[in-house]
């Protein structure tokens, strides 16, 4: 396979419809020169419709718990709302994007987290149906809902889901957009580089805490994995020039 690079859009960025667009239109340029998977959550879509339904979120470690009742409106907000909007925006501005989940074609197989509910840990990619798109000129857009393998659905962390699919397609450069432009030190400056022999003590003493946690252990993953460039990073335009936190070996 070419050269290919995974990007996974953080549902935070929603909130901000120019910079969503501003994206979509950077995506949209790029997949037509090169091979790209986009991955994606939604936390605030999810956060709306629990709101919605009156049911209350909760979180554990930066992950979300998902019980019965919100598995059902986790899936409703990532494949029914975010997924379309980003497919549909993409093919407005060129692309031959389609949208998927993790589940669909079996694509991303998980063990249950018991701890958390009904979320997944990936165990297994596999590779035919989002090789087929990629192959055939098309850029799969891909929400973070997977299946065990019973074919029981699960809710999924986007950015691990992000990472397993980097490593299973030897992706060149994983990237991780999300509202902050890296990782910052406890000077509030932004920590351009970092080496995996440095992340424990950066989350022992707290300078990589809550939902940047996720991200650095996908990161860590991926680059022992084999990915080469793993960046964290708010700078839209910068797919093509990133600016923000990479993570090497």
């Amino acid at each position: 396979m070419k050269s290919l690079t995974v990007v996974k859009f953080g549902g935070s960025l929603t909130k901000n419809p120019h910079v969503q667009n501003r994206f979509l239109e950077e995506l949209a340029v790029i997949s037509r020169r090169q091979q790209m998977i986009l991955v994606h959550g939604g936390g605030l879509e999810i956060n709306a419709l629990l709101e919605k339904f009156s049911i209350t979120g909760k979180f554990i470690d930066g992950l979300r718990f998902t019980d019965a009742g919100t598995l059902g409106v986790v899936e409703m907000a990532l494949s029914g709302k975010v997924n379309r909007i980003l497919t549909t925006g993409l093919i407005k501005k060129g692309a031959n994007a389609v949208g998927i989940s993790g589940k669909d074609g079996k694509s991303v197989i998980c063990k249950q987290i018991q701890r958390l509910g009904f979320v997944g840990e990936p165990v297994k990619v596999n590779k035919k149906l989002i090789d087929v798109l990629i192959k055939s000129g098309f850029l799969p857009v891909i929400a973070s809902v997977a299946s065990d393998f019973n074919g029981n659905v699960l809710n999924v962390n986007a950015d691990t889901l992000a990472s397993s699919i980097a490593v299973a397609f030897k992706a060149q450069k994983l990237i991780f957009l999300t509202d902050v432009p890296g990782v910052f030190d406890k000077n509030k400056k932004i920590i351009k580089e970092i080496r995996l022999k440095d992340i424990s003590a950066l989350v022992k003493d707290e300078t990589i805490t809550g939902g940047m946690i996720p991200k650095i252990k996908g990161c860590i993953n991926s680059v022992k994995k084999g990915v080469k460039e793993v960046w964290i990073a708010n700078d839209i335009s910068g797919i093509r020039k990133i600016k923000g936190t990479v993570i090497k070996k």
